[in-house]
């Protein structure tokens, strides 16, 4: 009976399985009510339900038998009776586990098989190979348009953001400066891109007309820090007639600030489909922090979030305490005793898929005039002026009577180039009318509590986890958006791991990583979402956060204090 009930299991309803994921999909589920769950990990849970029950009902007969030849009281007739009933209950608790293998096995397969994304133009690179785990795992931190990216507008900015500081020269040709480069600020690096040959050394490829490349002196390349590049192509992408998939390959001809090169041969190429339409609305700010009351310790940051991808060169830099030079797009300041207005000085950041600004003051904190003592980052963190009334300005781009951007560098852009929206009325104005600003309170207290991680998805052990899950971590309250990157939060395979992460790119997803934030009652959820072809089926991963985590009070994340199984003591809890 056992043996039966376990082939009607593994030789019926598998096949169902991957029946009805061809014939119906999980379109079809949340169309009728049933839910958006992949059908196979329905049938999965079921399949490992049944053969627990079944494993249940063997060691019951197993205790049965041992139980039946403990009373038989030498009568022989009920030993042979016992011994068989044991024999054939352990042969079946062996084709159970057996079962169980197999079910895993196919049901891993099956995903692998059939979970291939439906919407994903990154898939078909055309020819051009990704750059093995480039993009998270190794020198990318982010790009723009994310890989597999639908409905980008035909306007948009490209950017990248690195690691580390690139030669520069390798990526732009700044000797050949374009008329849109004139009137840049002093320090920005612009021009057209740099040459390698016959085609440039990032590669703009059109893979709906084959494969065809943007020239060098078809595309603006820009850089204020040698990390953050944006790339600018002088005419739209695409066609206003239909959709147009494009790939960007940073090629191999590409160096570190170092000289070292950045990448292995073949570069880093992601993919994504422009749309026929032009992106002709402006960014609007969704939450600013802190705003008070109440009143908020003096070493906390401040944050903007953005509905959409911002410019990073208009929304980054130092602020040097005067607000014609340096950082001039957002302005923090605070008037004292006597009324005089002070601006403060610092640096804003930008993360979250360029969607994040941060502002992070670097004035000394002190506490009765003395130093404060050290966080749990192992530093003393950096404070606003106390018992002060502090304002956050975020100011809109110079714009034309038609609402069109004038000069970038004036203030915050979304990624098509649309001036900052700060009265939310949809229409980009220009400064002052769409200038934002709001204040909050401090007081003379430091907080220095470190976060701590909740809990964590996929849990520790799981396993059926489908390949293109993402990976998240809750915390306990707000997070600095500008620490979650792939620095500090990563995933790589389980035969890599040891006390540093692999230096071996092929640890990390082919398709690349990457990191970003959810928000809800006052918490953050670190997510770390994978690209095409995503994790490698069959395989165990380590995720891995590190104390370079920071909440919003610059306090560093301690991984000893975290989520824990239970009867866990060590590593991942208190």
């Amino acid at each position: 009976m056992v043996i039966l009930v376990i082939a009607v299991t593994v030789f019926v309803l598998l096949p169902l399985a991957a029946f009805a994921q061809a014939s119906l999909g999980i379109e079809t589920g949340a169309a009728t009510g049933l839910g958006t769950r992949d059908l196979k990990e329905i049938i999965a849970a079921v399949v490992r339900i049944i053969l627990g029950f079944l494993g249940i009902i063997a060691v019951i007969i197993i205790i049965y038998g041992g139980y039946t030849w403990m009373t038989a009281a030498g009568n022989e007739d009920k030993i042979k009776d016992a011994k068989r009933i044991l024999v054939n209950a352990v042969i079946g608790l062996a084709i159970i586990l057996a079962a169980f293998g197999i079910v895993s096995y196919v049901i891993a397969r099956l995903s692998e098989a059939t979970r291939e994304p439906v919407e994903e133009p990154g898939r078909d690179r055309g020819g051009f190979e990704g750059g093995l785990g480039a993009l998270g795992g190794g020198i990318l931190s982010s790009v723009y348009p994310e890989p597999g990216a639908n409905d980008v507008p035909r306007n948009t900015l490209i950017m990248v953001t690195f690691k580390e500081e690139m030669d520069a020269s390798t990526i732009i040709e700044s000797q050949n400066r374009p008329a849109a480069c004139q009137n840049f600020p002093e320090g920005i690096t612009c021009g057209y891109l740099k040459a390698s040959g016959d085609e440039p050394t990032v590669r703009i490829i059109n893979r709906s007309q084959d494969n065809q490349v943007l020239g060098a002196d078809e595309v603006v390349a820009v850089t204020a820090d040698n990390r953050n590049f944006v790339f600018d192509p002088v005419q739209y992408l695409g066609s206003p007639d239909g959709t147009t998939d494009y790939s960007i390959n940073l090629t191999d001809q590409l160096d570190k600030k170092s000289g070292a090169p950045a990448f292995l041969i073949g570069g880093y190429t992601w993919s994504f489909q422009v749309s026929a339409v032009l992106d002709l609305t402006p960014p609007q700010l969704e939450s600013v922090i802190p705003v008070s009351p109440p009143a908020v310790p003096k070493n906390t940051i401040v944050q903007f979030n953005f509905n959409e991808a911002v410019n990073v060169l208009t929304a980054t830099g130092q602020a040097t305490g005067n607000p014609d030079e340096g950082l001039k797009t957002i302005l923090i300041s605070y008037k004292d005793g006597e009324n005089n207005l002070h601006y403060v000085t610092g640096q804003a950041t930008i993360s979250n898929r360029f969607r994040t600004v941060e502002f992070v003051s670097d004035l000394a904190c002190e506490v009765n005039g003395q130093p404060v003592e050290e966080n749990s980052c192992g530093v003393r963190p950096t404070c606003f002026p106390g018992n002060e009334e502090i304002t956050a300005l975020i100011k809109a781009a110079m714009v034309d009577q038609s609402g069109n951007t004038t000069d970038i560098f004036s203030g915050i852009t979304d990624a098509a180039a649309n001036s900052f929206d700060g009265n939310n009325n949809g229409q980009a104005e220009g400064q002052p009318a769409d200038n934002f600003s709001s204040t909050f309170t401090t007081t003379d207290a430091v907080d220095l509590t470190p976060p701590e991680a909740i809990s964590i998805n996929p849990e520790q052990g799981s396993d059926i986890v489908p390949k293109n899950s993402a990976i998240k971590a809750q915390f306990n309250e707000r997070l600095r958006s500008a620490t979650l990157n792939s620095e500090n939060f990563t995933v790589f395979e389980f035969a890599c791991n040891g006390p540093a992460f692999p230096q071996n790119l092929s640890c990390y997803p082919e398709g690349g990583f990457s990191v970003y934030k959810e928000e809800g009652n006052n918490q953050t959820k670190a997510v770390l979402k994978t690209y095409y072809p995503y994790l490698n089926p069959l395989t165990i991963y380590n995720p891995r956060l590190t104390a370079g985590i920071q909440d919003l009070y610059q306090n560093c994340f301690k991984p000893a204090i975290g989520p824990c199984a239970d009867g866990q003591v060590s590593p991942g809890c208190q």
